[in-house]
């Protein structure tokens, strides 16, 4: 049975065919390959850093600015596919690996955690785009945003298979008069647009706006040079609502907050504030799920300060301050009671992935292996002897998450 189920063949068509059904992975970044954390001792949790822009100088003195680095955390996951297959399986059962065991199997653990992945990462968005009606300029909105940060490298569009092929259909009304011109061309008429590859994604969330929280406010303390001068606010990655819950996918936006691009540069686009939620560990390895907003660092407009990702005027700081205190009020972007259809357009690199490996269970059979740049299996076999049956396991342990907000963009569209 073991030479049955674990022989790399086979495996590897399992790895192969696990891949072809995560398209919202493909192209990722690689920021934790398991060779670089192999042996050492970093909990459930890894870390990147994103480096500052600092700041520029005119003329020929040079005034040094403190270099601030900041620490994004993700989270190590996993999902597993399990059987049991007895003697008479493997003698008069299983006439087709691939087409019973493979190719279920695997589209069913790739639509999993590809939906997990979405489910941390489509919200993760520094701008949105909210639509009522369905057409090509939710996407063109969208890329222009990113453009208006000067965000470069390949993007790609996620939406579900529904919504692009009524925006194929939108488009080939424009132009194709005939009905049969139209169903030839809808289909690849939005290939490419706006900048981005536009990729069909079943699974992308359908956001139910009832019971949104309302009166919802982010707070921190302002921070003051030595002449007490408004230069920035903490970092904030907090919000209250005074009434209804805050969760995954609740857009909202302060009134003069603006991104800051990567390269440090203060743009006009409003910065929007969207809630996440995000499966932690804590020091005994239990998981919970936490609310969150990927973290907003506020300078006062033209001070750059602490690697900011958002900007707005000392004035206005310091008129919602009290004590040392701001408090800042969000408007919502959604209405209450309402289905949006949720999409997402980024850069590709903007997500990272990387597949990792568990060590071996002791007297178990074992192969690892690796398809293309995205997917390592291990799967682990044992005998049940008396029983006349064979356990095994696939597990698909992995790491990602998008660090940098201002790469994406989500967008919602108006359903009812």
């Amino acid at each position: 049975m073991a030479g049955t189920f674990s022989n790399r063949k086979k495996l590897i068509l399992l790895a192969n065919a696990i891949e072809q059904n995560l398209d919202y992975i493909k192209n990722a970044d690689h920021l934790f390959k398991e060779g670089e954390l192999r042996g050492r001792k970093y909990g459930m949790a890894v870390h990147g850093y994103l480096p500052d822009a600092g700041s520029t100088n005119r003329g020929l003195v040079a005034t040094p600015d403190k270099a601030h680095q900041v620490e994004v955390t993700a989270w190590m996951d996993n999902f597993n596919t399990a059987a049991e297959v007895d003697l008479w399986d493997t003698l008069v059962n299983i006439e087709d690996f691939n087409k019973e065991m493979v190719d279920k199997r695997a589209k069913k653990l790739a639509r999993d955690v590809q939906k997990q992945i979405i489910k941390q990462n489509a919200y993760r968005s520094a701008q949105a785009v909210v639509a009522t009606s369905v057409g090509y300029d939710m996407l063109s909105d969208a890329s222009a945003a990113l453009d208006e940060l000067s965000v470069t490298g390949e993007r790609v569009d996620f939406q579900t298979p529904t919504l692009l092929a009524k925006i194929g259909r939108t488009g080939a009304n424009l132009f194709l008069p005939s009905e049969i011109q139209k169903e030839i061309y809808e289909d690849a008429s939005i290939g490419m647009y706006a900048n981005a590859s536009h990729v069909n994604m079943p699974g992308m969330p359908i956001l139910d706006t009832t019971g949104m929280g309302t009166s919802v406010t982010i707070s921190a303390n302002v921070v003051k040079d030595a002449s007490n001068n408004i230069i920035g606010v903490k970092p904030i990655s907090t919000a209250t609502a005074g009434s209804g819950t805050l969760f995954a996918g609740l857009a909202y936006k302060v009134n003069g907050l603006k991104v800051v691009d990567e390269g440090g540069v203060e743009t006009d686009q409003d910065y929007v504030v969207i809630v996440n939620t995000e499966r932690v560990y804590d020091a005994d390895g239990n998981a919970s799920d936490v609310t969150y907003i990927p973290q907003i660092r506020i300078t006062a407009s033209g001070k750059g300060y602490g690697n900011p990702n958002a900007h707005m005027s000392a004035a206005a700081i310091g008129s919602a301050t009290v004590g040392t205190t701001v408090t800042l009020s969000l408007t919502p972007l959604l209405t209450a009671s309402k289905h949006y259809q949720v999409g997402q357009v980024r850069n590709v690199k903007a997500l990272s992935f990387d597949a990792q490996t568990f060590e071996n269970l002791p007297a178990a059979k074992q192969e690892n292996v690796g398809a293309g740049e995205l997917i390592t299996l291990k799967m682990q076999s044992a005998p049940a002897i008396l029983n006349g049956v064979e356990y095994f396991r696939i597990d698909m342990p992995f790491v990602t998450k998008i660090f940098e907000p201002r790469q994406s963009v989500t967008t919602y569209l108006l359903l009812d």
